[in-house]
């Protein structure tokens, strides 16, 4: 699955509820910060959130369910990268 992420007001208009619903989801720790959402800027909360787009879709379908914390797990290992192998030879 490919992510992609929203500000506020086009996930609001995606999913046809207010910004006022997704807040809420953060503050009741529905959504995590790190996986459905994040600060642009977490030095500077004021600089904005994202959100997980496809994660955030996807809760509202299948929330408390196996398969949304399989889609939870999906999205943290795309996270993980391996070590980028070093060119030998070059310099």
């Amino acid at each position: 699955m490919k992510y992609s992420f929203s500000s506020a007001a086009d996930l609001a208009a995606q999913l046809s509820v207010s910004r006022s619903f997704l807040r809420d989801r953060r503050n009741s720790g529905e959504w995590q910060n790190g996986i459905h959402w994040t600060y642009l800027n977490p030095g500077n909360p004021r600089a904005g959130i994202r959100y997980n787009t496809e994660l955030c879709m996807h809760w509202i379908t299948c929330k408390g369910t196996d398969a949304h914390e399989q889609a939870v797990q999906s999205y943290l290992k795309t996270l993980h990268h391996e070590p980028i192998q070093a060119l030998t030879g070059s310099k």
